[in-house]
């Protein structure tokens, strides 16, 4: 059964906004742009794992959590835990194609493609059994006592390992549900009620780290990105105010709710909070009356009075 579903992140969609917004001589441009893929390859992965996980019987009862953040000696993130009467299983996703090969003294993992290219990853195995030790700190604060268990999972079809490592269980998805399935051979650790106490505790301290804004996050400051609302047909950045429309210079389209998306984007990328100011701001706008019209019609908490006057979104983004 999903105890925690998968959702799927804000911060793609975040880092491609800034990446708009930054030239590309900038000095995050490509560590941005870099991330931009290895999130969204690593997303895909773990989506493809968890609708097989979601589709899954097995002949006990179990739990699916996917991406806990949870706080022991350090904060940690599973991409999927399993609660089940045998223990806690992590499996650790990678979606990583072509010719891997764990190695050694150096811990790594080496990925050789078709076309020749060579890439090093930190090692997986490692990084499994850094959260089995995390995560068996979490259960001792407490005082849970449960058997931990984990596996690196290459959720590609496209994945070959020439060199496995007996530092950690490695498996091809297909593989996944007869690993979990050979747990019915242990003896039971956990009751049905133990499991949902368990379940109830893990949801109650996941804590979703929130990496917005992007600014603050990527040590970028605000004044390098280019202001202005984008336009949604050609992706135009200053789009012009006019009366009950707002303008794009670059393809003439007008869009009477631009503002919309640019709010969204100010606070993904600049700050939780914006002023009136702000607003004119970053929105190229030149009348206070006009930038408290816009705030006050977008479903944003209104906080203090007068010059002090501060918005919010209702519901913060988290990743």
């Amino acid at each position: 059964m999903i105890a925690k579903t998968y959702v799927n992140s804000m911060h793609v969609e975040a880092m491609e906004k800034l990446l708009k917004r930054i030239p590309q001589e900038h000095r995050q441009y490509l560590k941005v742009l870099n991330e931009i893929g290895a999130t969204k390859g690593g997303n895909f992965g773990e989506e493809v794992v968890y609708k097989d996980l979601e589709k899954m019987q097995l002949p006990f009862k179990y739990y699916v959590f996917h991406k806990l953040l949870l706080h022991a000696e350090n904060t940690f993130e599973l991409d999927f835990l399993l609660i089940t009467p045998f223990g806690a299983v992590i499996l650790e996703v990678k979606n990583i194609i072509g010719e891997l090969e764990f190695q050694e003294n150096p811990s790594q993992l080496i990925q050789r493609k078709e076309t020749g290219e060579i890439k090093k990853y930190p090692c997986p195995a490692l990084q499994l059994n850094e959260y089995k030790y995390q995560l068996s700190q979490f259960f001792m604060d407490h005082n849970i006592l449960v058997p931990i268990y984990g596996a690196v999972v290459f959720a590609s079809r496209n994945s070959f390992v020439k060199a496995s490592t007996d530092k950690a269980i490695i498996l091809n998805r297909n593989d996944v549900r007869p690993y979990l399935r050979q747990f019915q051979k242990h003896k039971p650790t956990l009751t049905i009620e133990e499991i949902e106490k368990r379940k109830d505790i893990l949801l109650m301290k996941n804590t979703p780290f929130a990496k917005f804004p992007l600014t603050k996050h990527y040590s970028i400051q605000p004044e390098e990105l280019k202001k202005g609302a984008e336009c949604s047909k050609c992706g135009f950045i200053g789009m012009h105010k006019r009366k009950r429309t707002w303008h794009c210079p670059a393809c003439k389209t007008n869009d009477p709710h631009a503002f919309k998306n640019a709010l969204t984007t100010y606070f993904l990328l600049y700050k939780d909070s914006i002023t009136n100011k702000e607003c004119r701001e970053f929105l190229l706008l030149n009348n206070r009356h006009e930038a408290n019209k816009i705030l006050s019609k977008s479903n944003l908490i209104k906080q203090g009075n007068n010059k002090s006057t501060i918005y919010k979104m209702k519901k913060p983004f988290i990743n």
